[in-house]
């Protein structure tokens, strides 16, 4: 999948989904070989950042990860392939100043193994973003949202949707079949009456 840097992230349904958003999604790092991108150094830190943001988007987010692999792009047309920590399905989220930016987890790779700068404006986000699995994440992403609900939740909180979801479901069936079996009763046995062909032998 591949964005220009900036440009709006409708890659998936939720939070990677620029509609979802009341301030703009900024797609960063969505790198194909076939595409272009701006290369030079980055600032100290910034890798370290990133692989701890990842590992706290995995831990904190899971129901986010996506399945699947992913082969870089870069590494096949170079004919090689380094597998770099941070390297997964799982998306950041970055918080900015009256927008976010979606950037897939494979942009600590790009960064180490191709020499890609993202933007500024990422680069700086990414500097003030508070632990992704902290309760401050999520409050710094609604604060860029304008203050607006974000198309985010916890673990906790969709776990807690999911079993509310599945006691539901359980309730609709035992109710559908208290249903069906109060009809059976309800409903008098028909006689099969016979077509006239049987025969005392």
């Amino acid at each position: 999948m591949h964005f220009d840097d900036l440009e709006p992230c409708v890659y998936h349904r939720g939070a990677l989904n620029a509609a979802s958003w009341a301030v703009p999604l900024h797609a960063v790092g969505w790198l194909e070989a076939t595409h272009g991108f701006t290369s030079g150094d980055v600032p100290g830190g910034l890798v370290s950042k990133l692989v701890r943001m990842v590992e706290q988007t995995e831990r904190a987010f899971p129901h986010y990860v996506f399945r699947g692999g992913h082969d870089c792009s870069l590494c096949v047309a170079e004919n090689t392939w380094v597998r770099t920590p941070g390297w997964s399905q799982a998306n950041l989220i970055v918080p900015g100043t009256d927008e976010v930016f979606a950037a897939p987890s494979g942009v600590v790779h790009y960064i180490e193994h191709h020499r890609y700068q993202p933007p500024q404006a990422f680069i700086a986000a990414v500097s003030t973003c508070p632990d992704c699995d902290s309760p401050s994440y999520l409050a710094a992403l609604h604060h860029a949202n304008r203050g607006l609900d974000i198309p985010m939740e916890s673990n906790e909180a969709y776990m807690q949707r999911s079993r509310e979801r599945l006691a539901a479901a359980v309730q609709r069936g035992a109710e559908a079949r208290e249903r069906a079996a109060s009809r059976a009763e309800a409903t008098p046995a028909v006689p099969v009456k016979g077509d006239g062909r049987d025969r005392k032998s």
